[in-house]
């Protein structure tokens, strides 16, 4: 009997470590004053403009998730010298893919000017910045640092794909740049915080 109970005990006590361990190696996110499951109020209206930032084709998945929630867009992955009258939010959608750069004949270091020259463009104006980054940072970590910061530094809300290596850097530059961010297990997470914005 006193030895089914010292088992129990040893069994629980493992299961304790166990739980503490796992808890210090998992990245923790849980930041209320940044990260958040969806906005609490729309902070963006209609007319919006897609583009990327680094030439991945997740601008594409952004630009479904838009049209699926009836949200009027207009979508230009290279969009530069862009007329923005009409235009009442940007999202950038981030991702470094040297691929899409070769095919739309772009060099890294003009991909990136011409979103410091949108940014330029869109400080002076009341146009809402939502920036959505779904990929990882493991591969290209430096160019993919470099435009997430861009798309960053003045955006109104940020919203990520769950992954230990982008969840640390994400809530850095939240409160670095003061954006609100929501961080959602996968790229079937994201529509719920990007209807937020508008609705």
């Amino acid at each position: 009997m006193k030895s089914n109970i010292l088992k129990f005990i040893v069994f629980i006590c493992v299961l304790i470590i166990l739980a503490a361990l796992s808890n210090t190696s998992r990245i923790q996110v849980n930041d209320n004053r940044y990260v958040l499951p969806s906005l609490p109020r729309p902070i963006a209206k209609d007319k919006v403009l897609i583009t990327s930032a680094g030439q991945s084709t997740d601008t594409y998945i952004v630009k479904d998730i838009a049209n699926k929630l009836m949200i009027h867009n207009f979508f230009m992955p290279q969009a530069e010298n862009v007329e923005l009258e009409d235009i009442n939010t940007v999202v950038f959608v981030v991702g470094y893919s040297a691929i899409g750069e070769n095919l739309h004949d772009l060099t890294y270091e003009e991909e990136k000017k011409r979103i410091e020259d949108l940014i330029k463009k869109l400080e002076h104006r009341d146009i809402t910045i939502i920036t959505i980054f779904i990929g990882d940072r493991e591969n290209k970590k430096k160019e993919t640092n470099e435009f997430l910061d861009l798309a960053c530094r003045y955006a109104n809300y940020v919203i990520g794909t769950q992954n230990n290596n982008n969840n640390r850097y994400l809530v850095k530059l939240a409160r670095k740049y003061n954006f609100p961010l929501t961080i959602v297990e996968d790229v079937t997470g994201l529509s719920e915080p990007f209807a937020s914005a508008f609705r």
